[in-house]
């Protein structure tokens, strides 16, 4: 069962992260000459010139090959070139380049608490896809428990990485590495330290069957006006099939933190899979293209970063080709790769915090194995 809530709740076409951290340990990246290439070369990735951004990277650290920041942004701009190949070999040799250059990037500042969180994506990746072979090790998922684990030594007050534990410890299957008892041990954690995410991590433990509706309505109660918790009932509304409801609190939500526009993307991503589960049922597919490709345009109009937007008008694409629409279709594929050649090939939406500054700290959470 626990294997197939992670297959159901994940990837389809590609590989994505969801999260997005929080925390106000030092940015990874501040002063210096060769840390403003290193910005530079973000601001290049952001324009769409990822290989250009690459080549850069490449330079600065070939002239100074100590320089832990410029390891740690190659390895996101590694990671960011994986998820647009839309090919699953090439995508994890791809990762494997990404997973080297954050451990130079870790030998060189081995307390640098975000060079081990972007570690333990890397290592989840490569784990998740060892997972759907059927052919994961110990000592992967060790490797991947443990980045997050070191992340909570430096910083204890990091509510993030114990959530993640919570996620990989209860939803991996038992002989994969997953354990109840040590996904508890970390909820309680967060039970002493973070009462939101607390209430994340026990909605997380729940069986499926759970209300979550009702769960996190109680939870609103004590919390009104937070927008995280707005955004968990919308969503908890989501998987109940109650998208009026949904929109209602993601419009909320949205209004309070207009950045949360992320959310009409995880809309098309819920009728993205009612259109999978359509079974010939030819009716449904298209209300379900057109509902997803109408949620899509409601994001585009939060006018998103230049990735993300090429992201989008990709997924746009993607509904026209499933209708039929080739001429349409070809033509925002077109736009979509002018506007970044790499642009994420995957069915679950980039995680932005591979778009934050180098020199900056994002400050949200997604979670690693559900869609949305």
């Amino acid at each position: 069962m626990k294997t197939n809530r992670i297959f159901n709740g994940f990837f389809v076409s590609g590989p994505a992260i969801i999260l997005i951290f929080c925390i106000t340990f030092a940015s990874p990246c501040q002063g210096g000459d060769v840390d403003k290439t290193t910005v530079k070369a973000y601001e290049l990735r952001m324009q769409g010139k990822v290989d250009e951004a690459k080549r850069l990277l490449d330079q600065a650290i070939s002239e100074n090959p100590d320089n832990a920041c410029a390891h740690y942004e190659l390895a996101r701009i590694q990671f960011h070139i994986a998820l647009g190949t839309g090919n699953v070999g090439e995508t994890m040799k791809m990762i494997g380049h990404a997973r080297e250059s954050i451990e130079r990037a870790i030998a060189l500042e081995p307390q640098n608490a975000t060079y081990r969180l972007l570690a333990g994506h890397v290592y989840y990746l490569q784990a998740y896809y060892a997972l759907m072979r059927g052919d994961i090790s110990k000592e992967q998922f060790d490797k991947m428990v443990g980045a997050y684990q070191t992340v909570l030594n430096i910083r204890p007050d990091y509510s993030q990485a114990a959530l993640y534990l919570v996620e990989l410890y209860s939803q991996f299957p038992e002989d994969a590495g997953g354990n109840a008892s040590e996904a508890e041990r970390y909820a309680k954690h967060l039970d002493e330290t973070d009462n939101i995410f607390a209430a994340k991590a026990r909605s997380i433990l729940f069986p499926q069957e759970a209300d979550k509706v009702e769960y996190w309505q109680d939870v609103l109660k004590k919390n009104k006006g937070n927008a995280d918790v707005l955004e968990e009932l919308g969503k908890a509304y989501l998987g109940a099939g109650k998208v009026e409801d949904a929109v209602s609190y993601f419009e909320k939500v949205i209004e309070i933190d207009p950045e949360k526009a992320y959310l009409f993307l995880d809309l098309s991503i819920y009728y993205s899979f009612q259109g999978m589960q359509a079974q010939g049922n030819k009716e449904l597919l298209q209300s379900s293209i057109e509902k997803g490709d109408a949620a899509v345009t409601r994001y585009l109009q939060s006018n998103p970063i230049q990735p993300m937007r090429a992201y989008a008008l990709g997924v746009k694409a993607k509904y026209n080709f499933i209708s039929g629409h080739q001429e349409q279709g070809q033509a925002l594929l077109k736009e979509a790769m002018m506007l970044d050649p790499h642009f994420s090939k995957a069915t679950a939406a980039p995680d932005p915090v591979f778009f934050t500054r180098p020199d900056e700290i994002s400050h949200r959470h997604r979670y690693l194995l559900r869609p949305f």
